[in-house]
């Protein structure tokens, strides 16, 4: 932060934001997955499957099938939580694809008035 000499102060801090385009889904969990993160998917199979439970879902998905059951299964990484991923992994130095993950990092500045 930097104080002005009329008592003012600027801060500047970066900013990130992510998202995963509809027609990057499967390259983006690829990713993931290959590199150690597959854990920040989500499955969801009428029930919803947490993070760390990529198989169990995919079990229960083919067990149903099996049996003759009509299974609707989606993945997907809840926003906060690939912002939060994709800022940890800028702060330590560490590639992440933004054509995959739509990363955008920016700085933001805020300007306080002494009144």
């Amino acid at each position: 932060m930097l104080k002005l000499a009329d008592g003012s102060s600027v801060e500047v801090k970066p900013f990130y934001s992510a998202r995963i385009p509809s027609t990057k889904t499967e390259e983006a969990f690829e990713w993931l997955r290959q590199n150690g993160f597959g854990d920040l998917i989500k499955n969801n199979v009428t029930l919803t499957f947490g993070r760390n439970e990529d198989d169990v879902a995919k079990n229960v998905v083919a067990d149903l099938r099996k049996k003759g059951h009509n299974v609707n299964q989606t993945e997907k990484v809840e926003p906060m939580t690939l912002k939060a991923f994709v800022k940890e992994q800028i702060q330590q130095g560490k590639n992440v694809p933004s054509d995959i993950f739509g990363v955008y990092v920016a700085n933001k500045t805020k300007i306080t008035t002494k009144e």
